[in-house]
């Protein structure tokens, strides 16, 4: 197949689509452009086994389950079970009725040609190769961030899970490092708390590192045994259990903040990123976890909640808004310099037309 793929799906599928090629940057050489036929290569290769085993069991227990209730003949019966299950797909793919009015667009490539063949040749089942890819991207796009993640990056999560099940190294290349790969000890694949972005918690080292399942480019296997410390050991359960897409020191310091009102209304609120305290006293919460974390997270909140311990972090966030601070009373100056320039501009503009504009004849 060399031809490229219409296929019409729902506003949510399509949007899905652009937002995971976007969240697991799947970008074009200029590094701004979304490359969503790189995404859908991937998402194909790696997913129609998946869907084809879901194909087959909802059509043998439609098989078992029709016929036991009807005389059908097996022609007979195969064909009103397809039909049923395009039914059974066609709602799967808009639950709510929605119309099939946006299109994707799949260019066959390299990697995707033969397997765009394969599922042409064999996979159909009476379905139009239209139908099929809607039913195979609405059925993708109906799992959670993290799952999907799995699968468009099926290679590196299969390889990683076998090397963390024989409790082997492996050498990892990915997408942000100057090395051309590094040897460590993988440890345990994690979702963050969001069910965003899956992450491999490995040794590399000393360190305990975090490392995103989407920029990890190749899993190579080796034959040594992977290696953890006790103090390893421990850092991976407290990442597991506060958030394991941040770093954390070898004895992360206690932090103790105090909320508003309306910080607590805001804490409850924003999901994304929140930590988990280990302790709460009405307004005064106490956090045992990675600092960063913490930084980013209460940035958000302005006056609306303040850090009474450690020092530290306190000064960081104070220097976060100080820069902002002066950066805005900068810009302020700037702008305001140019909207007087503009207006006296304007108004000298409007003095000579009214000079040159020939006097008005008397009635």
């Amino acid at each position: 197949m060399t031809e490229k793929l219409k296929i019409n799906v729902t506003k949510r599928t399509a949007n899905i689509l652009e937002k995971d090629a976007e969240s697991f940057e799947f970008f074009k050489a200029d590094g701004r452009t979304l490359n969503k036929n790189a995404l859908l290569t991937q998402l194909i290769v790696n997913y129609y086994e998946r869907f084809r085993t879901q194909e087959e069991e909802l059509f043998s227990y439609l098989m078992g389950a029709v016929g036991k209730e009807t005389n059908l003949r097996k022609g007979e019966l195969e064909a009103m079970c397809r039909t049923i299950a395009s039914h059974v797909r066609k709602r799967e793919a808009a639950p709510l009725k929605e119309r099939f009015d946006c299109t994707v667009s799949v260019k066959p490539t390299r990697a995707s040609g033969p397997v765009l063949d394969y599922i042409e040749a064999y996979l159909l089942g009476g379905s139009s190769l239209s139908e099929y890819f809607r039913n195979l991207f609405s059925s993708y796009a109906a799992l959670p961030q993290d799952e999907r993640e799995k699968i468009v990056f099926r290679p590196q999560y299969e390889a990683l899970e076998k090397a963390i099940a024989a409790k082997k190294k492996v050498f990892l290349s990915t997408q942000r490092t100057r090395e051309k790969g590094y040897e460590l000890s993988p440890y345990r694949i994690a979702a963050s708390k969001e069910e965003l972005h899956c992450y491999l918690l490995a040794a590399r080292g000393n360190e305990c590192v975090p490392i995103r399942l989407s920029r990890i480019l190749s899993v190579t296997p080796l034959a040594q045994d992977a290696e953890f410390s006790p103090e390893q050991l421990s850092l991976f359960a407290r990442m597991l259990a506060f958030g394991p897409q941040f770093r954390y020191g070898k004895r992360e310091e206690e932090a103790v903040v105090q909320f508003t009102a309306h910080g607590m209304e805001m804490y409850r609120a924003l999901y994304v990123h929140r930590p988990v305290p280990v302790s709460v006293e009405n307004n005064t919460f106490t956090f045992v976890c990675s600092h960063q974390q913490l930084m980013q997270y209460l940035v958000r909140f302005g006056r609306d909640a303040f850090v009474v311990r450690p020092a530290s972090l306190r000064e960081r966030i104070r220097t976060f808004y100080a820069l902002a601070g002066k950066k805005y009373a900068s810009a302020r100056r700037h702008y305001d310099a140019i909207s007087s320039e503009a207006a006296a501009a304007d108004a000298n503009a409007g003095t000579k037309a009214d000079a040159k504009a020939p006097p008005e004849k008397e009635q």
